[in-house]
């Protein structure tokens, strides 16, 4: 399926992006209404706009992205923070 800018969701779609980005957050201890959710779902739209129409390949997408798959979130950014700091010290 080619990439589809102006596509318009139903339910379906929706589903199915939502479905991925709930376990995403989940996974990650992020509330899909935060700041990283919300890009983690535009992210997720795109991905799905490229072809990734079904679960299991949005999610497969979704490990592929450098991002969405290294994304730790900002309490494991400041623990990792403070480590360094104290290994200098």
């Amino acid at each position: 399926m080619p990439f589809q800018l102006n596509r318009r969701f139903g339910s379906e779609e929706l589903n199915v992006i939502e479905s991925v980005l709930r376990g995403w957050c989940a996974k990650r201890g992020v509330n899909p209404t935060s700041a990283d959710g919300v890009l983690a779902g535009a992210v997720l739209v795109s991905l799905f706009q490229a072809g990734n129409v079904t679960v299991p390949s949005l999610e497969k997408a979704a490990t592929k992205h450098k991002w969405l798959s290294e994304f730790r979130g900002w309490r494991a950014n400041r623990e990792d923070g403070a480590r360094s700091a104290e290994q200098r010290t």
